[in-house]
C-alpha cells in the first residue's frame, strides 16, 4: 500500500524529531530529557519502552561480538524500566560507548531493522491499512503515534468519517494532550509540523517540507536508502493483536506507556507493584507506631492523674514513650532510605 519513498520519508520525519538529522545514524546516541533515558540507533530506541532492550538482545543473539560482555552484565538493569534503573544507564559512559561502537557491526545494523520492523513500521502499516488510510502523511502520523506513546488510548476517542477527518481530530486531540501534560508539552512541535502539513494539503508529503526548522529534501532521501531499506532480511514474527482508530478520557499527566509490552516490561510491572505495597506496608507500621505511641501517652495522662502519681514521674514516663516513638520511626525511615539506595544500583 505504502511504497518505499513513503517509509523513507516517514521515517526521516521522526528521525529529525528525535535526533535532529534525516538521514539515519546507527551509532546515534542521547540522552531524552522527557525521562526515557537513552535514546539509540537509526530509529532512536528507548530504554522506557524496551526497544533498547529489544535490541540489544536480538543483537546478542545473532552473536553480535562488538562490547558483547559489557552488554551482557547490563542486560537486567536494561530490562527494567523504572527510574533507577534508566538514570543508571543514561549514566553508564561504559555502556553509551559500547552502544556506538557495536553499531558498526552487520550483526547490530540488522537487530535495529528487525525491532524497528516488528515494533513500529508493521503496526502502523496495519493500522493505516485497516483505516483505509492511504497518504504518507498519515502514515507518518500513526508511525509517531506508535514510537512517541499513547496513541491506541486517543485514537479511540477521534471522530470523523474521512481520513483527513480522523487524522485531523486525531492530531487535535494528541497535542491538547501532550500542552496539558508539564513532562510533555515540550514535545508539542511533533504535532505543530503534522497539523501545518495538514493544513496546507499536504497529504502526499511533497518535499521538501521543514520539520522542527530543519529542510527535509529528496535528496536526504536519496543519500540514505540503504540504511532505511525495509524490510530487514529476518523479518520476526509479527504480533497479532492490530491497533485501531475508532474510550475514556485520557489523564493529562499521564506518563507515556510502552508500546507492545514485552515480557520484561511485564515484569517491571509486577516488580513495581510489590515494591509499592513493601512501601506501603513499612508505611502503615510508621502510622500505626505514631497512633499507638499517641493512645499509650494519652492512657498513661489519664491513668497518672485519676491515680493521683505525682506529676513528675508521669511526666517523664510520657517522655520516655516519645523518644522510643521517635527512635522507632527514625528506624523505619533509615531503612527506607537503605531500599531506596539498592534499588537505584
Amino acid at each position: 500500500m505504502f511504497n518505499e519513498i513513503d517509509k523513507q520519508k516517514a521515517l526521516a520525519i521522526l528521525r529529525i524529531f528525535e535526533t535532529g538529522r534525516a538521514k539515519a545514524r546507527y551509532d546515534a546516541l542521547a540522552v531524552l530529557d522527557d525521562g526515557a533515558g537513552i535514546s539509540y540507533g537509526f530509529f532512536q530506541f528507548t530504554h522506557r519502552s524496551g526497544a533498547l532492550n529489544a535490541v540489544v538482545k536480538k543483537y546478542l543473539a545473532a552473536g553480535g561480538k562488538i562490547g558483547r560482555d559489557a552488554l551482557e552484565s547490563r542486560l537486567r538493569t536494561l530490562a527494567r524500566t523504572t527510574k533507577p534503573a534508566i538514570e543508571r544507564l543514561s549514566h553508564d559512559p561504559e555502556f553509551r560507548k559500547v552502544l556506538i561502537a557495536a553499531a558498526a557491526s552487520s550483526e547490530m545494523r540488522e537487530a535495529q531493522r528487525a525491532v524497528a520492523e516488528k515494533r513500529y513500521i508493521a503496526p502502523a502499516e496495519r493500522v493505516c491499512r485497516m483505516n483505509e488510510f492511504e497518504t504518507p502523511l498519515s502514515l507518518a502520523v500513526v508511525l509517531d503515534g506508535l514510537v512517541h506513546g499513547s496513541f491506541g488510548r486517543i485514537a479511540r476517542l477521534v471522530k470523523g468519517s474521512t481520513e483527513q477527518e480522523l487524522i485531523t481530530d486525531y492530531l487535535r486531540r494528541r497535542d491538547a494532550w501532550l500542552r496539558s501534560s508539564l513532562r510533555l508539552r515540550k514535545t508539542v512541535y511533533r504535532t505543530e509540523f503534522f497539523l501545518g502539513e495538514a493544513a496546507k494539503g499536504n497529504w502526499q508529503l511533497r518535499l521538501p517540507v521543514t520539520v522542527k526548522g530543519r529542510k527535509l529534501t529528496a535528496e536526504d532521501l536519496d543519500d540514505d536508502r540503504e540504511a532505511a531499506g525495509f524490510p530487514p532480511k529476518s523479518l520476526p514474527e509479527t504480533s497479532k493483536t492490530e491497533p485501531q482508530i475508532p474510550a475514556t478520557e485520557i489523564p493529562a499527566d499521564e506518563p507515556r506507556p510502552s508500546i507492545l509490552a514485552t515480557a520484561e516490561a511485564a515484569f517491571d510491572q509486577v516488580d513495581d507493584v510489590v515494591t509499592g505495597i513493601a512501601t506501603r506496608t513499612e508505611r502503615a507500621r510508621s502510622l500505626w507506631a505514631t497512633v499507638a505511641g499517641t493512645l499509650w501517652q494519652t492512657l498513661w495522662a489519664i491513668v497518672a492523674f485519676v491515680a493521683g502519681i505525682p506529676r513528675e514521674i508521669w511526666i517523664i514516663t510520657a517522655v520516655a514513650a516519645a523518644i522510643l516513638t521517635a527512635l522507632y520511626l527514625y528506624r523505619q525511615y533509615s531503612l527506607s532510605k537503605i531500599r531506596s539506595s539498592k534499588e537505584a544500583k
